[in-house]
């Protein structure tokens, strides 16, 4: 009799011990089937130290990446109209004879609609290779108006290959200093990217987006990842250009492949007057 009972209340706990093991797998099942969203919990700490954010989503984008083989531009550049011109170890320096007259609007954000009249210029055949550049941004405190490379149409923004035109205070066109990577080839397949989300979060974690900071530009481009002899590597990357808090303009890029920061970038922010 105590031995009937004994199993009886052995088989009970088993079945009560697989009802448990039961749930607890069926659980953790569903846990693995809707993981945390952690990226909504950055945006929301951004959020919360006032770091304003626009134009950014999860839209995931591909691009392959390229290479660069360097050519000179120094052959054409007496040729260059109504300019005075100086070329010395691949940068171009001109002064422009006739200045070129812009319409700017203080109070307005730039936008490429403002750079009508420059563009036009840069692809009259007045710059060298200029219809391979298109606008790319302009920063009113240094007053510059940064035209780059298009390499696979995705702007080369490591100071590598752009146009940097400087204005004076009557908002005219004096001159311009540039630099032309060459010609461009596509290396294998596109390549899936991280989102433009991401790569503020990346930035963000890593401690590069200081509080209360305004996120205006978050745009895909390319920077040179690998210098050889006879070319050179460039990978895609996320460009972010925010202001912070004091008023001043930064510069911060994420390797959109592997999802890192970059560094070392002393070129593009001597060119484009911002910090890293």
């Amino acid at each position: 009799m105590d031995f009937r009972r004994s199993t009886l209340v052995l088989i009970i706990s088993f079945l009560f011990l697989d009802i448990f093991l039961f749930g607890l797998f069926w659980q953790m099942k569903k846990e693995v089937k809707t993981p945390l969203n952690t990226s909504i919990n950055v945006m929301e700490q951004m959020r919360n130290d006032g770091i304003t954010v626009t134009g950014v989503n999860m839209t995931v984008e591909s691009l392959p990446i390229i290479q660069i083989s360097p050519i000179s531009i120094e052959a054409p550049v007496n040729a260059l109209p109504s300019q005075v011109v100086s070329y010395d170890k691949g940068v171009i320096s001109s002064q422009l004879i006739f200045p070129i007259q812009l319409t700017l609007d203080a109070n307005t954000t730039a936008t490429m609609e403002n750079f009508a009249e420059l563009t036009a210029y840069v692809e009259s055949g007045a710059i060298v290779n200029g219809n391979q550049y298109t606008w790319f941004n302009y920063n009113p405190t240094t007053r510059k108006v940064i035209y780059a490379q298009r390499a696979n149409q995705i702007p080369v923004m490591d100071g590598s290959s752009q146009i940097i035109f400087t204005l004076n205070a009557n908002n005219q066109v004096i001159s311009y200093e540039q630099t032309f990577a060459g010609n461009v080839e596509k290396l294998g397949n596109n390549r899936s990217l991280i989102t433009s989300q991401k790569a503020i979060e990346v930035l963000y974690l890593a401690g590069r987006i200081p509080t209360r900071s305004t996120i205006s530009v978050v745009r895909l481009s390319y920077y040179k990842s690998l210098a050889l002899k006879d070319l050179s590597i460039y990978s895609p990357a996320w460009y972010v250009e925010f202001k912070q808090a004091d008023g001043q303009m930064i510069v911060r890029r994420v390797d959109a492949i592997r999802g890192t920061v970059l560094t070392n970038e002393a070129t593009e922010t001597v060119n484009t007057g911002t910090t890293q």
